[in-house]
């Protein structure tokens, strides 16, 4: 802005300038007259020489570029070599550190073409108004440039205040996930602009909260609905003679029952109430381990309890039911992978950190990013469960607040690591 007010002013001070000189060469040649000799002179009568000192100066010129009148020496020295045309021409000059601006400014005078060269000394204490615009812009800018940067200020001060709102919402999407699909996003004190797509994600996550909800109901609704069939066919199948391929059916059907518990496991940890009040954690432990010492010896694993040191008890947060399937799950996705003479390791530290370890041949440092991908199994061909039992596991951790890690390389042994918050 600063620069397009002076931009005009200097455009209108031209203006100023050229018509100051145009009525000022308009006088002078209004003056001129012809002596008896045949030369040119000025009417001290109709001329006042006001200014002649140093503001104006002039020369009267001919077509050959005689001086016949001049208000002094300098002033033909500085306006000498002015173009002369058939019409006012302007220009600016320059001369001993001093701007002027001058005209050629053509007349007739008894029939003779002659030139009025007038020049103004911009200089001069007396234009005030070339002082004021030579510095308008310099002084304009010690006010505007502040004063923008104050602006720019409040503006950031501004948009920050109207999207603070905006932000808070970004951070509630980002904290949405499957576990709390029936979170929704805060509308108060939003911009009214925003408003309107807020309330478009509620009703999306509304819709979507709905979906989900009908895929664990008819997960839950399947798996419990086919425990029945099983147990009634299991139970039939005891009843036959023993055969190979009763021993057979009976494993098919003990597997897909174990495959249909682990779906109801799934479908009740999606619960968004999975997780429970004050779990001991050495309990649990002592329990499976003993449930399932007889499997690692029939296999011909050791497998063994490490606790604290007196320590009887050891209390985390967490349900015991999900605690109790995560570490039967652990221990028997360790008897499962490991051949027979290796040994199988269950850790519990004084700081509630639960270890499953074993030295059997490990898993690959590119599988790990799978091991926890619900139906997710190294060798499909095996039919030795659903892959279902790690995503369990991690879904058991993440549910009651705690963590699971897994170190592991080809070769070398394969441990589990879980991390629940301990109680008090």
């Amino acid at each position: 802005m600063p620069v397009v007010i002076n931009t005009m002013l200097q455009e209108r001070a031209a203006f100023f300038e050229r018509k100051v000189l145009a009525d000022r060469a308009r006088l002078i040649a209004e003056a001129l007259e012809t002596t008896q000799f045949g030369g040119v002179s000025l009417s001290a009568s109709r001329f006042s020489r006001e200014g002649e000192a140093g503001e104006f100066g002039y020369v009267v010129a001919d077509g050959s570029g005689a001086k016949l009148v001049s208000s002094s020496p300098f002033a033909e020295r500085l306006l000498g070599g002015l173009a002369r045309s058939d019409g006012e021409a302007f220009s600016s000059l320059s001369l001993d550190g001093r701007q002027y601006r001058a005209v050629s400014f053509p007349v007739t005078v008894a029939d003779r073409p002659l030139w009025i060269l007038l020049g103004w000394n911009l200089s001069q204490e007396d234009v005030i108004h070339d002082d004021v615009l030579h510095n308008f812009l310099r002084n304009s800018l010690f006010i505007t440039l502040p004063l923008l940067g104050l602006l720019l200020l409040l503006n950031a001060l501004v948009v920050r205040c109207f999207f603070q709102p905006v932000l808070e919402v970004k951070r509630q999407v980002q904290a949405l996930d499957a576990v709390r699909a029936e979170a929704r996003l805060s509308t108060t004190n939003l911009p009214s602009e925003i408003l309107p797509l807020a309330d478009a994600f509620n009703a999306a996550l509304a819709r979507v909260e709905r979906s989900y909800q009908l895929q664990k109901e008819f997960t839950a609704d399947a798996a419990h609905e086919l425990r029945t069939p099983l147990t009634v066919l299991d139970a039939r199948l005891q009843n036959l003679p023993t055969s190979e391929s009763r021993a057979a059916l009976l494993d098919d059907a003990r597997r897909m029952g174990r495959i249909v518990g682990q779906l109801l496991e799934m479908a009740k940890l999606d619960r968004p109430d999975a997780t429970g009040g004050e779990t001991d954690l050495l309990a649990v432990a002592r329990e499976v381990v003993g449930d399932l010492a007889i499997e690692a010896i029939r296999k011909g694993q050791i497998l063994g309890l490490t606790e604290p040191e007196r320590t009887s008890s050891l209390l985390v947060l967490a349900h015991e039911q999900d605690v109790w399937h995560m570490l039967r799950n652990l221990i028997e996705n360790a008897i499962r992978h490991t051949p027979p003479g290796t040994s199988i390791d269950v850790a519990i530290g004084a700081d509630g950190i639960l270890t499953v370890k074993d030295d059997g041949p490990g898993i690959p440092q590119e599988l790990h990013e799978h091991i926890f991908k619900r139906f997710w199994r190294r060798q499909r061909s095996d039919g030795s469960g659903a892959g279902l039992g790690m995503a369990i596991v991690q879904r058991v951790a993440e549910a009651n607040g705690g963590s699971i890690t897994l170190r592991s390389a080809d070769g070398q042994g394969t441990a589990f690591i879980v991390r629940l918050p301990p109680a008090g």
